[in-house]
């Protein structure tokens, strides 16, 4: 009975504090820290790939690949491959004669170059993503210098590389445009499909990669996935400071409200239901994947992710207070650099739970 009990204390109060769940509550941001990047500022060229490949003349398909893989040597392969999953050489041709040729991919292509004609907001983001990667030297050899624009088909899959960002414009025309309905986008989903979430997207698809080659889960609870999650999300935050959290996160400003404002119960929630060290992923997969939202029903999903992050970032902020007391003579980068490297290596969830006290 305790059980039931808290959870449905749990949902009253989320649903008190946002009106019932029937307004839009401004998002309170979590207060963050931003270093100071003043004299490292970098600049990233965006290269309209799409524009490039659909002014291909199809009756000279190999001359054409030629030329473009020789504009594009680091990005054209890893288009070709994974969005449109040529298999072997001797198919490209055929492959990207018969894309080229596709009606719906030539209107989406026309709709792209319509809505990106100009792009500020885009390039404003990535030169301060640019800005953090080095700041951070989150790989000190491959600077990102470079965005490619393209089309991916609306699939998730990036073309992911060293030293650029891929910006899959498709994936950036609006909620309701007709062809995410085709594709058999849910509408949580297409929320995001704009320019604003843009950048924040390919962040996060860096920090996965990152966190993927990079850590490892100690065991199989519910815990080590929050954090594992929780870390990329605390990567994507640290590429974009400025960028908002609900953007980050791809919440609505209601979600990030409820999340907020029900840290405190959402954790006391998670323990209670003793999901934390449940290794039973039929539990609690809906805490951790994007999922619809309804507060009269469930957490919106990724609260537990969030959740992880929070964990994440007071482990972050305390070792970053301990080597400013213990390490004086490190400079306020060198520090930074060293909290990051800690939370990519650091695997115990104990680590970060001692350190963590969620909000009321």
């Amino acid at each position: 009975m305790k059980s039931i009990k808290l959870s449905t204390l749990f949902l009253i109060s989320i649903l008190f504090s946002l009106g019932l769940g029937g307004c839009n509550v401004t998002t309170n941001e979590t207060p963050r820290y931003i270093p100071d990047t003043k004299g490292m500022e970098k600049t990233v060229t965006i290269e309209r790939f799409e524009q490039d490949l659909f002014g291909l003349d199809t009756n000279q398909i190999e001359t054409g690949l030629m030329a473009l893989k020789k504009k594009y040597p680091a990005f054209t392969l890893p288009f070709l491959q994974t969005v449109l999953r040529v298999p072997s050489l001797a198919a490209e041709q055929s492959v990207v004669k018969g894309y080229l040729g596709y009606a719906p991919a030539r209107e989406t292509y026309q709709k792209v170059q319509e809505q990106f004609k100009t792009m500020p907001l885009v390039q404003e983001q990535l030169n301060n993503l640019a800005t953090h990667f080095a700041y951070y030297e989150l790989n000190t050899n491959v600077p990102i210098t470079t965005a490619y624009t393209h089309l991916c088909e609306y699939s998730y899959d990036r073309a992911i590389g060293d030293g650029y960002v891929p910006l899959p414009l498709d994936m950036a025309l609006g909620q309701g445009y007709p062809a995410y309905t085709l594709a058999k986008i849910p509408l949580y989903q297409q929320r995001t499909l704009n320019r604003e979430h843009l950048v924040a997207k390919a962040a996060y698809a860096i920090a996965e990669d990152i966190v993927t080659n990079m850590t490892q889960t100690k065991s199989s609870f519910m815990i080590d996935y929050m954090l594992q999650e929780g870390k990329k999300f605390y990567i994507t935050d640290i590429l974009l400071p400025q960028v908002a959290d609900s953007i980050k996160f791809s919440f609505s400003s209601q979600q990030m409200s409820y999340c907020n404002r029900g840290e405190l119960q959402l954790y006391e929630h998670l323990n209670d239901q003793e999901l934390l060290y449940s290794d039973k992923d039929k539990l609690f997969s809906k805490y951790i994947t994007a999922g619809p939202f309804n507060p009269a029903l469930s957490l919106p999903g990724n609260s537990g992710t969030w959740l992880g992050y929070r964990m994440v970032l007071a482990y972050a902020n305390q070792q970053r207070k301990l080597l400013q007391k213990t390490n004086p003579e490190l400079t306020a980068r060198k520090i930074d650099q060293r909290v990051l490297q800690q939370i990519i290596t650091e695997n115990d969830p104990q680590q970060y739970l001692q350190t963590y006290k969620p909000q009321k």
